[in-house]
């Protein structure tokens, strides 16, 4: 699981619309292989480098849920060319929005091991990722 923070515009907004402006930037990731608690990567402010139809920058411009899998693509090249870790075969990306504003994308990955995300995984994911929104959007206020 991986969040990446959408970028800002001067005025403090979330940007909205083609991700070609769109910079995000990964912040959390739990460790790859065990579960286990996020770990705060350091922040060095240079987005990730996802290339164009990206499951989390269709997430980002949908507002709305994006499953994939590898399906019959090499595991190892299609997890690399999604900047993901090795041995993931699908993924889950879903936006985090608090108060009418988009602050990022949540992304859960899955192994071989297990089954693809379905529907009731996405609605799952998404009530996450309403709960960490909010407590982001919080955060932010009460540090003002």
């Amino acid at each position: 699981m991986g969040g990446e923070g959408a970028g800002a515009e001067p005025g403090g907004e979330a940007r909205a619309g083609a991700p070609r402006g769109l910079g995000l930037v990964r912040t959390l990731a739990s460790p790859a292989g065990s579960p286990g608690p996020c770990v705060a990567l350091t922040a060095t402010g240079i987005p990730v480098p996802y290339a164009p139809g990206h499951p989390a920058l269709q997430a980002y411009e949908r507002r709305g849920s994006v499953r994939t899998s590898a399906g019959g693509a090499a595991p190892e090249s299609w997890a690399a060319a999604r900047h993901w870790p090795d041995g993931t075969v699908h993924g889950l990306c879903v936006v985090l929005r608090s108060r009418g504003r988009t602050l990022g994308v949540l992304t859960f990955l899955r192994s071989p091991a297990r089954r693809p995300f379905d529907r009731a995984d996405a609605d799952y994911a998404e009530e996450v990722a309403a709960r960490i929104a909010a407590a982001l959007d919080l955060a932010g206020a009460a540090s003002c």
